[in-house]
């Protein structure tokens, strides 16, 4: 993935606010989206790059769309008519090499950057660790193909939406009464039996292998949810991390939150997630 390297500064950072008209620009981009074209952008045949593919083909629905590879990319990446979807490497600015690879929604056209942030990303939803030989999490793409197209549904409706950044996605617990929640233990940030845990969830959710994980999304599981932890490459103290709550049979964004990684606060979900996701099977 070492053509595409961004700046991650933040999971959602397109708000026009380099333009005199924030609001207005904002608007204009979310609400004249499908009058666009997406690009997606497939630079090999790894499985990744295929998966993309298949994906877009059975799902992508907000705008036409056409594949194209980098060097078509690069030819026409700055013509305003074209959005490009595709799979990149994210640093942050202290980072000396990419850690974690992102799907990322890019907005063509002449590009402006003002500190970590970029005029042309949209949106960039975390897959793996960069350099995943083994593509644990690619089973994600298909889910993050919808999302992505939500994120934009979402904005059309309420485009003070895209001033919020991440918290969007911080307040959509409630959605969750009703579904079961499978994750796997290693998810956890901090240690509690079995038994307590799905107490907190009033028996509502499921410690499970990555296995049973996989096949909940990819068999579009009805009425469950499943944890996701984005781990960057090396894992070390001062690294972050992501965490989700994704729903299998809908394909919504329920739960993120990014963490530093630290000695008292390792990688995966801490006691805090946990109260917060819990909070709507208490009532």
């Amino acid at each position: 993935m070492r053509h595409f390297i961004i700046l991650a500064a933040s999971l959602f950072v397109f708000t026009g606010s380099f333009s005199q008209n924030p609001i207005t620009q904002t608007r204009n981009t979310f609400n004249n989206y499908g009058k666009k074209t997406t690009k997606v952008v497939i630079p090999s045949t790894s499985l990744a790059d295929l998966m993309l593919r298949d994906a877009v083909n059975k799902s992508w629905r907000i705008s036409p769309f056409e594949f194209c590879d980098y060097a078509e990319y690069q030819k026409i990446k700055q013509d305003t008519n074209y959005f490009f979807l595709m799979r990149v490497d994210g640093m942050y600015k202290k980072d000396l090499e990419p850690k974690i690879e992102y799907l990322t929604l890019i907005k063509g056209g002449a590009e402006v950057k003002r500190g970590l942030y970029s005029s042309h990303n949209i949106i960039n939803l975390p897959i793996q660790q960069s350099e995943d030989l083994d593509g644990g999490n690619l089973f994600l793409i298909p889910a993050y193909v919808d999302i992505i197209q939500d994120h934009i549904y979402r904005i059309q409706e309420s485009v003070l939406l895209a001033f919020k950044g991440s918290l969007i996605y911080s307040d959509r617990v409630s959605m969750l009464k009703g579904k079961t929640v499978l994750f796997s233990k290693d998810q956890l940030g901090y240690e509690i039996a079995d038994e307590e845990f799905v107490k907190l969830f009033k028996g509502d959710a499921k410690l499970v292998s990555a296995d049973d994980i996989e096949d909940a999304v990819t068999d579009n599981k009805k009425n469950s949810a499943v944890a996701v932890v984005v781990i960057p490459k090396g894992g070390t103290a001062g690294s972050y991390c992501y965490k989700m709550i994704i729903t299998t049979d809908s394909h919504q964004l329920l739960f993120l939150r990014r963490q530093k990684i630290s000695k008292r606060s390792p990688a995966g979900f801490s006691a805090e997630d946990i109260r917060k996701i819990t909070a709507p099977y208490q009532f």
